[in-house]
């Protein structure tokens, strides 16, 4: 989002409201200008770089961030051979609350989804000047660590790993990474991809939520890489004020379409049609704006989120997220099974029988990937259960989400 004092469209829900905010997660400025215009002015210090400008913690702080990360590191366990392990970073550069909310409860999703809880590193900007920690800084030092980390224990012939970054985005396609007054750097797609060469990481799939994210696709255009973005190279993206609980792309992405027991890019697919629709909202708000207001505020732009599909890392993904997605069917059909007992049933789900077979179906399949994986019987059950409890908490806001992902799971 733009940092300008100008108008925006808050989503909060169905309900869009205006308020004196930026339309986009647009991040202009010098600040993050192209590596090589900034060269010839002089004012880019780290001449491109990845890096970050900033000011010493206190002491206890820096103590306190050096045994954050230090914990974070030491607890993940070492892959294990002939399992697709997957090891997931999840980084808000920017320390408005709304990136460490997106990058937490997005973490866990894709955690819960890849198996991969006590494989996950979150990472973050914080959300404010003096406001206490609950996970590592997303300094530049921090975030290389976990993967190079991350790269000494996987088995880069057999593993996955997920890095998820969201902030503000600059038209060069760099991503901003600012504490308030402490830090101020950014991270480019060739510093991603330089990193995660670096560290030894092969297999992955790279998220980016922010502004012109776009710049990511053609750098991470391999077999070995499925990457996906908020955003193309030349687009805002939207619902970055820092009131909210999620961006428009992680909202519909994490919170709505990978709740499912649907492929990741079956998933990806949801979540461009509700994007389409919520920034069709906005742009129908606006329109019905008086002129005068439509006159100070741009007219907003469909972010046109972009993705990248590599074979070999989709391949990949399949054999990842299979227990994931098995148990995401399970908890779906133990929910649609509980509400038809109870007479209150899904719309097209009351058929106790139809939904207990397919319930048994997806128990099956979860209990055979989860053999593979060191999962008992009762390991897979709690995780079932586990979804279906988040389906229950999120049905009231995701009705349409939430049966029709019940329906999906019906299918043979």
């Amino acid at each position: 989002m733009g940092r300008e004092n100008m108008p925006a469209i808050v989503v909060a829900g169905p309900v869009v409201m205006l308020k004196r905010l930026a339309f986009g997660c647009a991040l202009l400025g010098l600040a993050l200008a192209a590596p090589g215009a900034l060269a010839q002015q002089g004012g880019d210090p780290l001449r491109g770089q990845f890096g970050a400008i900033e000011m010493a913690l206190t002491p206890t702080e820096a103590a306190d961030d050096v045994a954050r990360m230090a914990d974070a590191l030491a607890k993940l366990p070492p892959q294990r051979p002939g399992v697709v392990d997957t090891y997931i970073v999840s980084a808000s550069l920017w320390n408005d609350p709304v990136f460490e909310r997106e990058a937490s409860e997005a973490a866990g999703i894709l955690a819960r989804r890849y198996d991969a809880t006590d494989r996950t590193v979150i990472l973050s900007a914080g959300t404010g000047p003096g406001v206490a920690r609950a996970y590592p800084s997303s300094a530049p030092n921090n975030f290389n660590a976990a993967l190079g980390r991350i790269g000494r224990i996987i088995d880069p012939r057999e593993d996955l790993v997920i890095v998820f970054v969201t902030s503000h985005g600059g038209q060069d396609g760099a991503v901003a990474i600012q504490e308030k007054g402490r830090m101020g750097g950014a991270l480019r797609p060739i510093h991603l991809r330089n990193s995660l060469q670096q560290a030894g990481i092969n297999t992955k799939l790279v998220i980016v939520s922010a502004c012109f994210s776009g710049h990511f696709i053609l750098p991470f255009s391999d077999s070995d890489t499925v990457v996906l973005t908020a955003a193309a190279a030349d687009k805002t993206s939207f619902g970055c004020e820092p009131s909210r609980d999620w961006t428009f792309f992680g909202d519909a992405l994490f919170n709505h379409a990978l709740r499912s027991g649907g492929s990741l890019m079956s998933a990806y697919s949801e979540a461009l049609t509700l994007i389409t629709k919520w920034e069709g909202d906005v742009h129908a708000q606006w329109q019905a704006s008086p002129a005068s207001q439509r006159q100070r505020q741009p007219e907003p732009v469909a972010s046109n989120p972009q993705s990248n599909v590599g074979d070999s890392a989709s391949a990949t993904i399949s054999k990842a997220e299979a227990y994931g997605v098995a148990i995401a069917c399970a908890g779906h059909m133990s929910f649609a099974l509980d509400r038809a007992k109870a007479g209150r049933p899904l719309k097209g789900l009351a058929d106790t029988a139809a939904i207990t077979s397919a319930l048994t179906a997806a128990q099956g399949r979860a209990n055979t990937e989860g053999a593979t994986r060191g999962r008992s019987q009762q390991d897979t059950a709690k995780a079932i259960a586990v979804i279906a409890t988040s389906a229950l908490q999120v049905f009231s806001t995701q009705t349409t989400e939430v049966t029709a992902h019940a329906a999906k799971c019906m299918a043979p």
